[in-house]
């Protein structure tokens, strides 16, 4: 019997029903297509058989309580799978269709027999297996014909339960084949939709993957977990959120062990695919990843009650971070999208130490120090108060990293990393001393307490003794006690000894301990040590700088010039060769210092001529270190458009003028700014803020001389600087907020004035010795315009006009300098020299024994005016005392700073 046009019609409507699984139709729509087609009984009882089914599965579930959210559980090895059905409550529509499996066409046979199979997979009948091969066994899976609609699904679903019958009978590979025959039909019928293809294909691919992963072909399985995640772009937003949240798990995971064994392979590739694992697609395929995996966790995730661990959200996120360890911490954008990344765990977590010590790190890279000390500190406190309250009867040493991540116990390695850590980040950039030599201190104890037996003791217990050293030098470069001076150079001297000990190895402690030597005036023995640290790493800038300081401090300028030439050659940064982008940013601060050392030696061994020769040099170096750094621009490499996420829009930071700000209340004068008649030069952004950088030609550029008393009114209003360029939006970015610059970039920003005012002041103390007046007070405004709260500015502005014999004025502007620094040692001696020439003798001593008691103690002039002081005052022996230790200072006094010049903690 042929089809009717009516009967054509209510066949593709009850198809379309069965798409959906419109269970409620199905009676209405068998009754109506029987009496249109008689020989639609076959179809009309598959049907009826699957609304059976179905309603049964439905049942069975609510019986059992079963939720989807047992799949977060799931693992290669065991797979949840929805309650069997018994085997009486679908067996009236089985027997049905049986009986009437002949009566309609051979198609409607074969589907029959699909859908039978079906019923015998979803009961928990004892010879189930044995019933599905016998239904199947005469039905092509895959068909050699096309098949189209829900007969598509059919198929699909007839391939899903034969792989399923496989895979209980232990016959892993075909059952396999059978899983990826379903990805390679949809491949092929990319336009076929509907509710049950979806459940079918994924009931199919999820299997699949998990059953590589069982195999252990890592390779093949993240083929599988592309595929899936390719269908499942296509399905609804709450379609089986926990199968896919632990399918995206296992998907990160596997792909990060597969990035990690062909990186230390030397491969380039992890597949056959080598697009597929190139660094710039790899990023992108885990930022997907990362991204489906949350929004699904977190769609099936509540937050935890009392004594819960959502640790499901720690593994993601300790995942993620490890990706992205691999991948590189990418720009400025990314950074920002692994801490927002972070914090929105914590929303689902409660009080956890491990997503803290995340959140620390994450925020360190950054470059958001404050809040990075914050999360230290809370991290600390935390895990302090775990273990005062751990259960006495857990052996954690026992404890594997998974049963760790569960529990949410850190271990003791992990608290020691945080506090070498933290130790860096309160020396380095805070500048706290105490806070930093507190968590070296417990760091240290530890060590010694727990961590013996570690791996990686040795490497732990170098690094705390440099972060215990680090702490003891910056406490004696502050402290005022000159009681305490002795002892604490004198510990920072032993942990760095200690740490040579631990490491003989690593070249930076030598570094640390040669310029503490240094800054102590141990000079031969501080030449010794920076030499082996360079015999251990021959292309160390820093090192070598130290060692042509040191020769200086020798007063062998000769010397310590060869030295700067040797380590010019020595550097990417090299003016001939470098294009500012192959080497870091820090690298070439050191580069700059170094050759600003360079200028000063020439200086003293030719005169401040020739030191000006090099000034335009210097200023183009300027330009090429405080460029902006490649990954501070652009947009993240995590930004994926076609990601289904919450709505989020372009970030853009504000500018900000940080520098070249004219001043209110200036003792100097200004000139124009305000168009044509600045010659001053170009700017360059950094990480949103604008730094004024000086043309080559800077002397010609100068405009006009400025008085010599008060200040004038600068001409016009500050004239605003180009917006920053706007930040790219970031992947996993939470909704705008108001971006204000990271520590790390006002610091850079700071370091890049203070440079640039160096080499202003330089120029400046050049002319003053070659006469040229104005040319040097041209210099000293330039330096004002860049940062008029240095307080070097107004000292070199004092001495220019103490040199033209205006005291007055000189001594408006020392007083300055004593305002913004009341401990700058140079000035404070100047002060006290200037009382000692007007007679004020107790002044002068008051003034210049502070000095010298406090920051003031290596001050070779402080001692020189202190022992002019005694002897006006007729305290011979002390004048005696004060005289021989100025001479001694100035005998090692290098040609600049040492702790001014070098970095005290290296990167």
């Amino acid at each position: 019997m042929t089809l009717t046009a009516k009967a054509q019609v209510i066949e593709r409507d009850f198809q379309l029903a069965r798409g959906r699984a419109n269970y409620s139709t199905f009676p209405e729509f068998a009754r109506r297509y029987v009496k249109h087609y008689k020989d639609g009984v076959v179809l009309a009882n598959t049907a009826l058989l699957e609304l059976a089914i179905g309603e049964a599965e439905s049942q069975a579930r609510r019986t059992h309580l079963w939720l989807q959210s047992v799949s977060l559980d799931d693992t290669p090895e065991v797979i949840a799978v929805s309650p069997r059905v018994r085997p009486e409550a679908i067996q009236e529509a089985v027997e049905r269709l049986e009986r009437v499996l002949t009566k309609g066409p051979e198609e409607h046979q074969e589907y029959a027999a699909i859908v039978l199979a079906r019923s015998a997979m979803a009961s928990d009948a004892p010879d189930r297996l044995q019933r599905v091969a016998h239904y199947l066994q005469n039905i092509q899976l895959p068909p050699a014909r096309i098949v189209t609609g829900y007969n598509f699904t059919l198929i699909v679903s007839g391939l899903t339960i034969k792989g399923m019958a496989l895979e209980e009978e232990g016959r892993i590979p075909d059952a396999i084949v059978c899983y990826d025959n379903v990805a390679v039909m949809l491949q092929s019928n990319p336009n076929e939709r509907s509710d049950e293809l979806f459940s079918w294909t994924e009931h199919a691919l999820y299997r699949g993957s998990m059953l590589k992963l069982r195999q252990g072909d890592q390779l093949a399985a993240i083929r599988s977990f592309r595929a899936y995640h390719h269908q499942a772009m296509q399905w609804p937003g709450s379609f089986r959120l926990a199968r896919r949240a632990t399918m995206y798990r296992y998907y990160a995971q596997t792909l990060s062990a597969s990035s990690r064994a062909n990186l230390s392979n030397g491969s380039a590739t992890a597949t056959d695919d080598q697009s597929q694992f190139q660094p710039a697609a790899l990023s992108h395929e885990m930022a997907q990843i990362h991204a489906y995996w949350e929004d699904s966790l977190y769609a099936v995730t509540p937050f935890p009650g009392a004594n819960e661990k959502n640790w499901r959200v720690l593994v993601m996120v300790e995942q993620i971070v490890e990706d992205r360890k691999l991948l590189g911490s990418g720009n400025n954008a990314d950074k920002r999208a692994l801490v927002e990344t972070i914090y929105r765990a914590s929303q689902k977590t409660f009080q956890s130490p491990r997503i803290l010590r995340f959140l620390f790190f994450a925020l360190v890279d950054m470059g958001q120090y404050d809040e990075a000390a914050l999360a230290l500190k809370a991290y600390l406190d935390m895990v302090e108060i775990n273990m005062k309250v751990k259960n006495d009867g857990l052996v954690e040493d026992d404890l594997t990293h998974e049963e760790r991540v569960r529990m949410d116990l850190e271990s003791e390695y992990d608290i020691t990393t945080v506090q070498i850590a933290g130790s860096r980040l309160y020396s380095k950039e805070l500048g706290k001393a105490d806070e930093g030599l507190a968590c070296a201190k417990g760091a240290l104890d530890n060590i010694h307490q727990y961590l013996q037996q570690s791996p990686h003791v040795t490497q732990l217990l170098s690094d705390a003794y440099k972060g215990e050293g680090v702490a003891y030098g910056l406490q004696a470069s502050k402290v005022h006690d000159p009681e305490k001076r002795p002892d604490l150079y004198s510990k920072a001297i032993d942990a760095f000894e200690k740490a040579i000990k631990v490491t003989p190895g690593n070249y930076d402690t030598y570094y640390l301990l040669a310029l503490q030597l240094a800054e102590m005036r141990d000079i031969p023995k501080a030449i010794l040590t920076v030499k082996q640290s360079l015999s251990i790493h021959a292309s160390h800038i820093p090192s070598w700088h130290l060692l042509a300081l040191l020769l200086s401090s020798q007063k062998d300028y000769e010397r310590a010039l060869s030295i700067c030439a040797i380590a010019s050659k020595e550097s990417e940064w090299d003016l001939a060769t470098t294009d500012a982008l192959s080497a870091s940013q820090l690298d070439g601060e050191d580069y700059l210092a170094l050759r600003i050392t360079q200028a000063v030696l020439q200086d003293q061994i030719h005169g401040p001529e020739s030191a000006l020769e090099l000034q335009e040099a210097l200023f183009s170096l300027y330009t090429k270190v405080f460029a902006p750094e490649p990954s501070s621009l652009g947009e993240s490499m995590y930004d994926i458009q076609s990601i289904r996420r919450r709505d989020q829009s372009d970030v853009e930071v504000s500018n900000a003028t940080i520098a070249g700000r004219p001043r209110a209340g200036s003792i100097l004068s200004s000139r124009s700014r305000n168009g044509t008649g600045s010659d001053l030069g170009h700017q360059s952004t950094i990480n949103g803020n604008t730094l004024d950088i000086p043309k080559a030609n800077y002397a010609s550029s100068i405009a006009s001389s400025i008085g010599s008393t008060g200040s004038k009114n600068r001409r016009g209003a500050p004239q605003p600087m180009t917006p920053a360029t706007p930040l790219g939006r970031s992947l996993l970015s939470l909704p705008p907020t108001v971006r204000r610059p990271t520590g790390q970039s006002v610091m850079r920003t700071a370091r890049a004035n203070k440079v640039l005012v160096t080499l202003w002041l330089m120029s400046a103390s050049a002319f003053r010795r070659l006469g040229r007046m104005d040319d040097a007070m041209k210099a000293i405004e330039e330096a004002e315009r860049v940062d008029a709260s240095n307080p070097d500015v107004w000292y070199q502005l004092g001495s220019l006009h103490a040199a033209q014999g205006d005291q007055e004025t000189a001594s408006i502007a020392f007083s300055k300098a004593l305002a913004l620094a009341p401990y700058h040692a140079a000035c404070l001696a100047r002060v006290g020299r200037s009382y000692l020439e007007a007679g004020s003798l107790e002044m002068a001593e008051g003034a210049l024994d502070t000095t010298t008691r406090s920051m003031g103690w290596d001050c070779a002039e402080a001692w020189f005016y202190l022992g002019k002081v005694f002897e006006a005052s007729n305290q011979l022996s002390k004048s005696k005392e004060c005289l021989w230790y100025a001479l001694d200072l100035e005998s090692t006094r290098p040609v600049r700073p040492f702790t001014e010049a070098l970095p005290r903690f290296l990167s």
